[in-house]
């Protein structure tokens, strides 16, 4: 019965390695099932000089939630995802002199005219902002 079962399964399985669904899910890509959940990741520019180098972001998306590593591990950033594709997070910590230091993300989902979709938004920690727009990966 056994044998049967898992033939059963090849037999189904080899027919849909010649299509473009086979070419997707062999691709390496993330693929996004349900809405905005999955991995992200893209470049975190700063605005201004001042405000340190370019890095490249990574973010983890929840249906309700998410986490966000703009500076490689150096600080994560978590928040909510409301159901229009809007994501705001803050990451807040005691700094020197009694002073608590925060980062903020504001972003939004972004569908473009070629199908592809981004998270755009921007960073705000004191007098420094970055830009920064994720792809999925």
């Amino acid at each position: 019965m056994t044998r049967f079962f898992f033939l059963g399964c090849m037999m189904l399985i080899v027919p849909g390695c010649d299509n473009q669904a086979a070419d997707a899910l062999q691709s390496g890509n993330v693929i996004g099932l349900m809405g905005i959940e999955g991995r992200w990741t893209g470049p975190v520019v700063p605005k201004s000089e001042g405000c340190g180098p370019p890095t490249k972001g990574q973010m983890s998306v929840e249906r309700k939630t998410f986490a966000f590593d703009p500076f490689q591990a150096t600080t994560v950033i978590d928040g909510t995802v409301s159901g229009d594709g809007a994501l705001d997070g803050v990451f807040s910590r005691p700094g020197g002199n009694q002073q608590t230091v925060s980062i903020s993300f504001s972003g939004m989902l972004t569908q473009h005219d070629d199908g592809a979709e981004s998270i755009d938004g921007q960073l705000v920690s004191g007098h420094c902002a970055w830009t920064v727009s994720l792809k999925r990966g």
